[in-house]
């Protein structure tokens, strides 16, 4: 009894006591703690994630007030502007193969993605659905919407990535044959943007040279377009 009563009066032995009567380790500061406080995000709308399963390679922007995404395994996605943030709306699984083009029209209502599968898919931007798909004999290079408000045919461009082809095709026709093509570059074509004011096309290649034609006639444009030579000056 009295040795019991010893242990009592002098607490805890053995290994146990001699932890618990350890000082306790002093937390390590941590090297620019605050800096790491002072980047993490503290916006409103942090909360949602706006976001894709792989990289997005293309983002196009439509004056219907959407804008489009795409990403490097096929995927699209529509998202409605809203006075306040973004809203989801619809995803396609527009290729099997990444997407390697993505073009909106100038009234913002038709959406065009192009890829290694040598098809083109057209889709309805407001209704957000897919209307066509082109199959085409080449693979494409890069694509671009040639028509203006009030044009009967909503025409689309699009370029031969291994040729300084360029095809016009009509989206509504459900034809893989193209209106008119012709050679307008010496080497495959890289880059098309429209003029929807001057109804008309800049484009560049390969070699780095530029090119204006027309979409009706994929000709120099006959009015538009006019040049000073400085020796003229």
């Amino acid at each position: 009894m009295e040795g019991g009563r010893e242990e009592e009066e002098g607490g805890m032995i053995g290994p146990g006591a001699a932890l618990a009567a350890a000082p306790a380790r002093p937390k390590r500061p941590l090297q620019f703690e605050q800096a790491y406080l002072d980047s993490l995000p503290s916006a409103h709308m942090y909360e949602k994630s706006y976001m894709h399963r792989d990289v997005v390679t293309h983002v196009a922007v439509s004056a219907a007030d959407f804008f489009i995404t795409g990403s490097s395994d096929g995927h699209l996605k529509f998202w409605k502007k809203k006075p306040s943030g973004i809203e989801f709306v619809k995803h396609f699984r527009s290729h099997l193969d990444p997407i390697e083009g993505l073009a909106v029209s100038a009234d913002g209502l038709l959406c065009c993605t192009i890829s290694n599968d040598r098809a083109a898919k057209i889709y309805d931007v407001v209704n957000y659905d897919m209307m066509v798909m082109i199959r085409l004999p080449f693979i494409p290079g890069t694509i671009e919407w040639v028509f203006k408000q009030g044009d009967v045919k909503p025409k689309l461009a699009i370029s031969d990535r291994n040729s300084p082809d360029v095809h016009i095709y009509d989206a509504r026709a459900d034809s893989s044959e193209p209106i008119v093509s012709n050679k307008i570059h010496s080497g495959p074509v890289k880059v098309m943007k429209y003029n929807h004011a001057f109804d008309m096309v800049i484009s560049a290649d390969a070699k780095g040279l530029i090119e204006y034609w027309s979409p009706a006639t994929l000709k120099f444009p006959d009015k538009g377009v006019s040049y000073v030579y400085d020796s003229d000056k």
